[in-house]
């Protein structure tokens, strides 16, 4: 029998570096944070791993549609012979991959250093991985196609806007109108434009929880408590314009005692009409100095003149988020004569807008101005 010291395995390692990572990284997620991203048809993002355990370039979700209502049957009239058909759809996510890397900068600097560089690495990465599943999960929710587009502070963002999978666009017959099946405007002239004080304001959030609920299909709103709840993102300055609406102000100030337990409502900048509201930076931003006039393409259209922002009103799974096995979620490398390190990690999977008959599925995109 062979004798001496037993080490652990290289790859075993790696594997639990990975799933350290990977997890850290859901955990940060926003969408999960607030509770509206998991399995099962309760959730703006349903989420599906059936990929983390068999191979496949692609991953079918089915979508959850209401029985079409009618009249029954009654009395003892025949049933059989009478039944509804249930009607199943399905969203196809196509998946990609994506890989991020750090290098240190050598033994030296290690040495000095008094943190746990490795450590700090994969808190980075994990950072880096949540903020790049946020960042699309809302380019999909938009319907974001502009590679151009930035922040408020000019730093492009959008480059990689179709990442796994293209998103379906608003259409330009709807954006030109001011509104549409799934769209609606703070210039609902149809003049084909928005002015700076084209701003969001409670009203306009009650016209598009209307919109969604008399929507074909309906748009179903979450269950929350055993109460029916639409969730709409706002950008930081849709957000304060609304902060600053007296209407709303006088609401958040009356505001009945919720279930703060939950965490749809932590940290929520109020709830009007039954629409959950909440502010995130990743909320799709143009400045059409920078990224022309519309979401769909730095050079086609005219249709906004003023910088715009699109606030998106959710129902149940509106963006599907297919979760994948990565056998290099976590890798180490050394170089310069094993003087230095480097981190990378990934993800494989992917992320797209539900869509039925060629429409969104469960998201309502609401275009406004700022006041800022």
């Amino acid at each position: 029998m062979a004798t001496g010291n037993t080490g652990s395995t290289a790859g075993l390692k790696s594997q639990g570096w990975a799933k350290d990572l990977h997890a850290d990284a859901i955990d940060q997620l926003y969408f999960n944070q607030i509770g509206v991203m998991g399995k099962g048809d309760n959730y703006i993002v349903s989420i599906d791993d059936e990929l983390s355990k068999v191979k496949g370039e692609k991953k079918t979700f089915g979508i959850s549609y209401k029985l079409n209502s009618g009249k029954g049957t009654t009395g003892d009239s025949e049933l059989e012979g009478n039944e509804k058909v249930l009607q199943d759809y399905s969203q196809d996510v196509a998946i990609d991959q994506i890989r991020e890397a750090v290098r240190l900068k050598g033994s030296l600097e290690e040495q000095k250093t008094a943190y746990d560089m490795r450590m700090n690495a994969k808190s980075q990465l994990a950072t880096w991985k949540a903020e790049m599943i946020e960042r699309q999960i809302f380019f999909k929710l938009g319907g974001v196609n502009n590679t151009s587009l930035t922040d408020v502070n000019g730093v492009a963002v959008a480059e990689l806007c179709a990442w796994s999978n293209a998103p379906a666009q608003v259409p330009a017959a709807d954006t030109a109108a001011g509104t549409g099946d799934r769209y609606l405007c703070a210039d609902s002239s149809g003049a084909d434009s928005l002015a700076s004080t084209d701003i969001i304001t409670p009203q306009l959030i009650s016209r598009a929880k209307k919109k969604a609920m008399l929507a074909s299909p309906r748009i179903q709103p979450l269950k929350v408590n055993g109460k029916n709840y639409f969730v709409m993102f706002v950008h930081p300055n849709q957000a304060y314009d609304l902060y600053y609406n007296a209407t709303f102000a006088q609401a958040r100030r009356e505001a009945e005692v919720r279930g703060k337990e939950n965490p749809i409502f932590t940290g929520a900048l109020g709830v009007w009409d039954g629409v959950v509201i909440h502010e995130h930076e990743y909320v799709p931003y143009l400045d059409i100095s920078v990224a022309g006039h519309n979401f769909n393409s730095a050079t086609v259209g005219t249709d906004f003149s003023a910088d715009c922002y699109r606030a998106l009103l959710c129902g149940r799974q509106a963006v599907c988020y297919a979760d994948c096995k990565n056998p290099k979620g976590w890798v180490e490398e050394t170089f310069d004569y094993s003087n230095k390190v480097g981190f990378a990690t990934g993800l494989i999977g992917g992320i797209q807008k539900t869509a039925f008959n060629s429409l969104d599925y469960a998201v309502i995109a609401v275009d406004t101005a700022s006041s800022l």
